[in-house]
C-alpha cells in the first residue's frame, strides 16, 4: 500500500483553543471544535485532490470529542434540562465522519475507532480489495484547561490532528512512500511505536522506518 499525502498539525495550546474554522475552505455553520480540528487535517492533507467516491474514512480518537460531551453533561446533570440539539448529535462519533465524507462528496466506508493501530488493520483489507482510504487521528484538548491538566496529569497541552492518504497503487508514480510487510504480531516492547513517531518520520529526511506498535507491525519506505 503506497501513502500518496500526509498532514502532522501539531498545536500547544498556551491560553485558549484556537480559532479553526477560519482556517477552513469550507465551513459548517453547526461544527464544533472537534469536527473543525478534523477538517482542518483532511483539509491539509487531501488539498485539492478529488478523491475516488468510494474513498474509506477512518478516525481515531482516544478521548473523542471532549468539549461537547462535557456541554451536554453540564445541561443533563447540573442544568436539569434537555441539551442543544446539534451539541448533542455532535459527541456522535458517526458525525465526525459524516462531516468529512460530505465535506469531500465520498460515500464509502467509514469508522470511528479508539486509536491508531486499531484503524489500520482495517484499513489495511480495505487498500487489499482496491480502496483509497483516509485515515487521521485526532487529539482534542478540554477549553477549561485547568480542568484538562488536572483530568490528564499534564502541564503540556496538545491538539492534534494528523491524517494520511492511502492508495493501493502506485500508478502514477507520485506517491511519496510504501508500507510494506503488514504484520498483526506487533511489538513486545515496553514502550511500542504509536502515531507521533510515524507522522515524525514521515515529515523527516529518514527514507526506512520500522514500526513496532501495540498489535501491528510494518516498514514503511519513502
Amino acid at each position: 500500500m503506497y501513502i500518496y499525502a500526509f498532514s502532522n498539525i501539531t498545536e500547544r495550546v498556551e491560553k485558549s483553543l484556537s480559532d479553526k474554522k477560519s482556517k477552513l475552505t469550507q465551513k459548517f455553520n453547526r461544527s464544533d471544535n472537534f469536527i473543525n480540528l478534523t477538517l482542518l487535517g483532511v483539509q491539509q492533507c487531501v488539498q485539492k485532490r478529488v478523491l475516488p467516491k468510494q474513498t474509506s474514512v477512518y478516525i481515531a480518537s482516544k478521548n473523542g470529542n471532549m468539549n461537547t460531551t462535557l456541554k451536554v453533561f453540564d445541561s443533563i446533570f447540573i442544568q436539569k434540562k434537555l441539551p442543544m440539539p446539534f451539541n448533542f448529535l455532535n459527541t456522535v462519533n458517526s458525525i465526525k465522519l459524516f462531516y468529512v465524507a460530505k465535506n469531500f462528496g465520498l460515500d464509502g466506508k467509514t469508522l470511528f475507532v479508539d486509536r491508531f493501530e486499531s484503524a489500520l488493520p482495517q484499513a489495511f483489507v480495505d487498500i487489499k480489495n482496491g480502496k483509497t482510504v483516509l485515515l487521521g487521528v485526532v487529539t482534542e484538548a478540554i477549553a477549561n484547561l485547568e480542568l484538562h491538566r488536572e483530568k490528564f496529569g499534564t502541564e503540556e497541552i496538545i491538539e492534534s490532528s494528523r491524517w494520511i492518504l492511502l492508495s493501493p497503487t502506485n500508478t502514477d508514480k507520485k506517491a511519496i512512500a510504501k508500507i510494506e510487510n503488514f504484520s498483526l504480531e506487533g511489538s513486545s516492547a515496553s514502550t511500542p511505536h504509536n502515531e507521533e513517531h510515524f507522522f515524525s518520520f514521515l515529515e523527516s529526511d529518514e527514507v526506512l522506518f520500522s514500526f513496532r506498535g501495540d498489535g501491528v507491525s510494518f516498514e514503511v519506505l519513502k
